[in-house]
C-alpha cells in the first residue's frame, strides 16, 4: 500500500470491448505451454536448478513448469544462481560509471534538503513526518506548538546501522499521549507493533509482532487501548479486529471482529460523532467492501449494511436523526452521495445528496463548518466542490489543474485547511484554504532545491485497439527535439482500481533534464476514470490494459516523440505484469524493457503468501474460464521458442513477501532459455530490500543509478546530441549517415 497523502480514497472506471467467450470457436487458441529445459538452455540461463518432470495437467492442458525448483529461495542453487544473475548485470553496466555517476550525484544533490510534513493535532500535541537531508529514513517529531521548537520522538535510522528498518505506520492517540507505531525490517511486509508515551519519549514495553497490513483506532476517550487489524497465522489469509490493553498480554486480547470467508480483510473505524462502530469487510483486493454497525459502546452483533462484492457505502457523517451520508457506487459507477438509515438500508430507501457528476469521481467527501465538501478524481488529479448540507453545489476549491492536495488533520472549529499541493512540476507548496471566501492563500514554496517549472507538461490521448480513447501525460524539457531521437520512458500499471495520479520525482526529473522524455499513461484497469474504466481492465478484459499500453507506445512513435529503437517501457508490480506481457506481444514495438517485482505465473500466484487476493483482477486459475484467459496473457507462458526481445532487465528484491521474487526469477531463466541466444535478459536482485516500501534514500539513489546506466547502455545516450553524435560516428557511408539525418528530421 501506498503511504497516506490527503482526504481522497482514490477512484474507478470506462467502457471496455466485449471478450469472445471461451467456449467460442473464435477464441484465439491457447499457447504451446510444454518445455522441456536442454543443456544448452540451461547453461545459457546461469545454471539455475531444473526438474523438467514438472508438468502438470490444468483444465486439460499440460503446462511445464521445469524452473518451479527457484521457488525455494533458501536453496543454495537458488542463492547461487542469484548470485550469477547479479553479476551478469553488473558486468552488463560496466562502462556506464560515468552516467551512472551523474545520475548519483544529481540524485544526491537534488535530494539533499531538510522536509516536513503538515503538522497534525492531537489533543494539545502536535505531530509531523520529518526527514533530514540524506538520512536514511524519515522522523516523527512533536511540538507544543505548530512552530516549533520540534523534538524527534521516533527515529527509525537508530534501529539498524544499514537504514534498512522503517516504520510503516503510526497513529497518535486523540489525547495526543501515546503513540502506537509499526516498524518493518528490510522492506517486509511483516510489522511490529509499538507503543511510545509522547512525555518521555520511551517505549512502555508492548509489544505485539508479526503484524501485516496493520491499522489501529485508539478508543474514544482512552490511551490505554485500542482496536488493530491483526493476521490469522492458520492458511486462511484473513485478519481480525482485536482490542489491547495497554500493560496486558497481547496473547489474550479479544476479538471484536471477524469472518470465515478465506482472503477476507476486515477493520472497525468511527466517525467523531461516534454514534455507530463501523466494520467494513472485503475479500482480496476487491474494491466493493461489505459495511457493517452497531451502536458506539455496545456488545452487540453488528449488522449488515452491504455485503462485499456488491457495492460500497462509505459513511462520512451521522445525523441528528440517526441517519447517515455515505458515499456510494451503487447505481453510480463514478460516485454519489446518499443519505439512508442503517436500521433500514435497502437502495430504494436512499435519498440522493449529491448526484454522480458527469465526469468526474467522488472518491469521498465531509461536512464541516456548515458546508459539505466532495473530494473528486478529475483527470487524474484532484478536484474539490463546495456545496451546503442538502447538496446545493456553491463553488469548487481554486486548485490548480493537474494537482494532488494533502490536508493537514482539521480540527472541530478549523476555518481554513492547511495543504500542501504538489504535482508533476513541482514538490509541494503549502496553502492555507479559507473556508468563508474560497480563497487560496500562499504560505511558503516546498523545500526541493529544484523542479521541472522550466518544463512542458501536456495531456495527449492514443486510440486502443477497440477505439477507447487512453490519456497520457508527457513531460519534456522545451530543449528536447521532437524528431523521434528522443530517449523516452512509457510507464503503466493498469490494475486494482489504483490511479495513477500527477506527483513530483526525483529521478523523472533528473531524467527528463538529461534530455529524456517521460510518459505516464492512464491504462484501463486503473482508478483513474470510475468504475467502468477498472472493470474494463480486469479478468477476462486484462488484454485491455496491454493493448492500450501498446497503442500509447504507436502514439509516441507515430508522432515523433520517440522511435522503437529509443523506447523504453516499465512498470512495477501489476506494472511489471504489464510490461513483460507486452513486450511478449510486441517486441517490435520497444527498444528496452524494465519489469519490477512483477507477477508473472498467473496459475501459481495466488499460492504464495497474499497473491490470493488478486483474483479480484487476475480471476482464479482454478476455474476453468480464468485459466484460459490467464493463459493467453501470462508471461511466464507466452516465451516464443527462438523468438527475438528486446534488451530486458527484470528486478526484483529478496525479501519481496507480496510479489515474490520466484515470480521474477522464474521468468528470466525462461527468458534467457527459451527465446533466442541473442536476446539480452538480465536480472537484477536487491538485498535487504522488499516490495518498494521502507526503502531508504541511498538504496533509491542506487537503484536509479543503475537503471539510468542500463537505459543508456540498452537504447543510447539520453542526451540527443550525444546520441545523434555517437549513431554518426558509426556510419562509416555518407548515404548511411543521409538516412540517419533523414529519420530525425521532421517532416523528411
Amino acid at each position: 500500500m501506498a503511504f497516506g497523502r490527503s482526504l481522497r480514497e482514490l477512484a474507478n472506471k470506462f467502457f471496455g470491448k466485449e471478450q469472445i467467450a471461451d467456449n467460442d470457436n473464435r477464441a484465439p487458441k491457447l499457447p504451446d505451454m510444454q518445455f522441456t529445459v536442454t543443456p544448452e538452455q540451461q547453461f545459457r540461463a546461469g545454471e539455475p536448478p531444473v526438474d523438467n518432470s514438472l508438468v502438470e495437467i490444468k483444465h486439460g492442458v499440460p503446462v511445464s513448469d521445469p524452473f518451479r525448483p527457484l521457488e525455494d529461495l533458501d536453496a543454495p542453487a537458488t542463492a547461487t544462481w542469484v548470485g550469477k544473475q547479479n553479476a551478469r548485470f553488473e558486468d552488463y553496466i560496466k562502462g556506464q560509471e560515468e552516467g551512472m555517476k551523474r545520475a548519483e550525484q544529481f540524485m544526491t544533490d537534488a535530494l539533499d534538503y531538510d522536509s516536513h510534513g503538515l503538522p497534525s493535532r492531537y489533543g494539545q500535541t502536535y505531530f509531523r513526518t520529518f526527514h533530514k537531508s540524506l538520512a536514511a529514513q524519515s522522523v516523527i517529531e512533536v511540538s507544543d506548538s505548530e512552530e516549533g521548537p520540534w523534538r524527534t520522538l521516533i527515529d527509525p535510522n537508530t534501529l539498524s546501522k544499514d537504514g534498512t528498518v522503517a516504520l510503516s505506520g503510526w497513529t497518535p492517540s486523540a489525547d495526543g499521549k501515546r503513540v502506537a507505531y509499526l516498524v518493518s525490517a528490510a522492506g517486509s511486509d511483516a510489522q511490529t507493533l509499538h507503543i511510545l508515551d509522547v512525555a518521555t519519549g520511551a517505549d512502555i514495553g508492548d509489544k505485539i509482532e508479526n503484524c501485516r497490513f496493520t491499522s489501529i483506532l485508539w478508543d474514544k476517550s482512552s490511551h490505554d487501548s485500542f482496536n488493530y487489524t491483526y493476521p490469522l497465522h492458520d492458511g486462511t489469509r484473513r485478519n481480525v479486529v482485536k482490542h489491547h490493553t495497554i500493560g496486558q498480554d497481547a496473547a489474550g486480547d479479544k476479538t471484536v471482529y471477524q469472518v470465515a470467508e478465506h482472503d477476507s480483510f476486515v477493520g472497525v473505524s468511527r466517525l467523531s460523532t461516534a454514534k455507530y462502530e463501523w466494520a467494513w469487510h472485503s475479500i482480496g483486493t476487491d474494491k466493493n467492501s461489505g459495511l457493517s454497525f452497531r451502536p458506539f459502546g455496545s456488545d452487540e452483533e453488528f449488522k449488515q449494511i452491504t455485503a462485499p462484492r456488491t457495492y460500497t457505502v462509505n459513511p462520512i457523517a451521522e445525523l441528528e436523526d440517526g441517519k447517515i451520508l455515505a458515499v456510494t457506487n451503487h447505481d453510480a459507477p463514478r460516485g454519489k452521495l446518499v443519505k439512508l438509515d442503517p436500521h433500514n438500508p435497502a437502495p430504494e430507501n436512499w435519498q440522493t445528496v449529491i448526484a454522480q457528476h458527469d465526469v468526474d469521481i467522488l472518491d469521498s467527501a465531509m461536512i464541516h463548518k456548515g458546508k459539505l465538501f466532495g473530494f473528486y478524481t478529475h483527470d487524474t488529479a484532484d478536484a474539490v466542490r463546495v456545496f451546503t448540507p442538502e447538496g446545493q453545489h456553491l463553488h469548487d476549491m481554486p486548485l490548480p489543474l493537474q494537482s494532488t492536495a494533502g490536508y493537514a488533520r482539521i480540527q472541530k472549529d478549523d476555518d481554513f485547511f492547511t495543504m500542501k499541493i504538489s504535482g508533476w512540476q513541482t514538490q509541494g507548496d503549502v496553502y492555507r484554504y479559507d473556508i468563508d471566501k474560497n480563497t487560496l492563500d500562499f504560505v511558503r514554496k516546498g523545500p526541493a532545491k529544484y523542479d521541472l517549472a522550466d518544463c512542458v507538461v501536456e495531456r495527449v490521448h492514443a486510440t486502443s485497439k477497440d477505439g477507447t480513447q487512453v490519456p497520457m501525460t508527457i513531460i519534456r524539457h522545451p530543449d528536447t527535439k521532437l524528431d523521434g531521437s528522443a530517449a523516452t520512458i512509457l510507464y503503466g500499471y493498469g490494475g486494482f482500481n489504483v490511479p495513477l495520479t500527477p506527483g513530483y520525482d526525483s529521478s523523472i526529473m533528473h531524467f527528463v533534464k538529461s534530455g529524456g522524455i517521460y510518459v505516464q499513461a492512464n491504462l484501463r484497469g486503473g482508478g483513474e476514470y470510475g468504475e467502468d474504466w477498472y472493470n474494463g481492465g480486469r479478468l477476462n478484459k486484462k488484454q485491455n490494459v496491454f493493448d492500450d499500453f501498446i497503442a500509447c507506445a504507436e502514439h509516441l512513435q507515430k508522432n515523433n516523440y520517440t522511435s522503437k529503437e529509443r523506447l523504453v517501457i516499465n512498470g512495477g508490480s501489476n506494472g511489471g505484469l504489464l510490461t513483460s506481457a507486452t513486450m511478449l506481444q510486441r517486441p517490435d514495438l520497444f527498444g528496452a524493457v524494465i519489469t519490477e517485482v512483477a507477477v508473472t505465473d498467473m496459475f501459481r500466484f495466488h499460492l504464495a503468501t497474499y497473491g490470493a487476493a488478486w483474483k479480484s483482477d487476475y480471476g482464479d486459475p482454478d476455474i476453468k474460464a480464468d485459466f484460459n484467459t490467464a493463459a493467453r496473457y501470462s508471461p511466464l507462458h507466452n516465451v516464443k521458442p527462438g523468438a527475438k526481445y528486446p534488451k530486458h532487465l527484470i528486478k526484483t528484491a529478496d525479501h519481496d513477501d507480496r510479489v515474490v521474487p520466484w515470480h521474477s526469477f522464474k521468468l528470466a531463466a525462461t527468458l534467457q532459455a527459451k527465446s533466442s541466444p541473442d536476446n539480452l535478459t538480465l536480472m537484477r536482485v536487491e538485498k535487504d530490500a522488499g516490495h518498494g516500501a521502507g526503502r531508504s534514500i541511498q538504496k533509491y539513489i542506487r537503484d536509479w543509478a543503475e537503471t539510468f546506466g542500463f537505459i543508456e547502455k540498452a537504447v543510447g545516450p539520453v542526451d540527443q546530441n550525444a546520441y545523434k553524435a555517437k549513431l554518426e560516428a558509426e556510419h562509416k557511408s555518407g548515404g548511411k549517415i543521409v538516412q540517419f539525418m533523414r529519420k530525425f528530421k521532421p517532416g523528411a
